[in-house]
């Protein structure tokens, strides 16, 4: 892989908006940070015209797209809806699976721009804004989907977590729960804690306790919700239902119960979020938060390629609405 711009940038001792500059020639840049950045560059073999946006003849009509987990079935849901929507467009997609590794998401961020891509769409792996800034110091437009990522230089589409946590809650709630436990997603990521937040708050104002020993730690994977049922077994006073903070660990949760001979809904009712496709073929189906998948996907698109055209250049957030979908895994007390 040849040279990137942020290596001639740590070499130069300069930002990488300066080597912009010197490639560009967009700024005025000092004839010594200029020739700083021309040294580092004919030390690297560094090539403008593989990497600077700005240096580009046009568009080659490619988006990057970078997922934290491409195992995870909502992420290859949301993959498709984006990829079946610059198909039409004309756009090609770059998809790039971090495995919620750190250093891997940034090697994709350096390869993607290296490619020359018109704009990213990016899920990230953490709520760094690190990947991201790389990104706007040479003027790439990026769209953030499904996290929030706090002084990130970037739009961002979200669903409204909180309130599908609160949706949650109040449905088993008005299905007469009193012992009602959550299983998480990671603590470092946006929408676990903003679930976690709006299901805890809305039982708080049902004045239904959430103990801390109801609220276990998952992983977003079926294990996080296999061992959770291994984990609440464990306690004296079992729940009498469990929402999961996403489809994958409620199907594994569903899945460990009836290994054990514990029938759902009948001994324990269960709650899902994000509508898997998974869901509805589960059995017995899953009563989740469903995320609107495809409105995510076309407002991501869409204001990517806004950026890209120069038509949109404010920072939005956009938040969109999950709904209940009642089925099968849940009764009435």
């Amino acid at each position: 892989m040849s040279a990137t711009i942020y290596e001639v940038a740590k070499r130069a001792g300069v930002s990488t908006a300066t080597v912009s500059h010197v490639c560009n020639k967009s700024h005025y840049v000092s004839e010594e940070l200029r020739t700083k950045v021309l040294a580092a560059m004919n030390d690297l073999h560094y090539t403008p015209n593989s990497i600077a946006r700005g240096l580009r003849g046009g568009s080659i009509k490619s988006i990057g797209l970078v997922v934290p987990d491409c195992t995870n079935a909502f992420f290859a849901e949301i993959a498709r809806a984006i990829d079946r929507m610059c198909f039409s467009l004309d756009y090609n997609i770059i998809l790039c699976n971090t495995d919620n590794n750190i250093r891997q998401q940034s090697y994709y961020i350096d390869m993607l721009i290296s490619k020359r891509v018109d704009g990213i769409i990016f899920i990230s792996a953490n709520e760094s804004a690190r990947d991201i800034q790389k990104c706007a110091d040479i003027s790439i437009p990026v769209v953030i989907v499904d996290r929030d990522i706090e002084h990130a230089a970037a739009s961002t589409i979200v669903v409204n977590n909180e309130y599908g946590g609160a949706l949650a809650a109040n449905y088993l709630a008005d299905c007469g729960f009193t012992k009602i436990a959550c299983i998480s997603g990671p603590k470092n990521i946006s929408s676990s804690k903003q679930r976690l937040a709006g299901f805890s708050n809305a039982l708080f104002a049902r004045n239904i306790a959430l103990p801390e020993q109801y609220v276990y730690t998952g992983n977003f994977h079926y294990s996080g919700g296999y061992n959770a049922l291994t984990y609440f077994q464990t306690l004296k006073n079992k729940p009498q239902a469990v929402f999961a903070c996403n489809d994958m660990m409620a199907i594994g949760f569903i899945h460990a119960a009836l290994s054990r001979g514990i029938a759902v809904p009948r001994d324990v009712s269960v709650v899902g979020f994000d509508n898997m496709e998974l869901s509805m073929v589960l059995s017995p189906l899953l009563t989740t938060i469903a995320q609107p998948i495809d409105e995510l996907a076309e407002q991501a698109v869409r204001h990517v390629l806004e950026k890209i055209k120069g038509e949109q250049l404010s920072i939005k957030r956009i938040v969109l609405n999950p709904y209940l979908i009642e089925r099968e895994t849940c009764i009435k007390k």
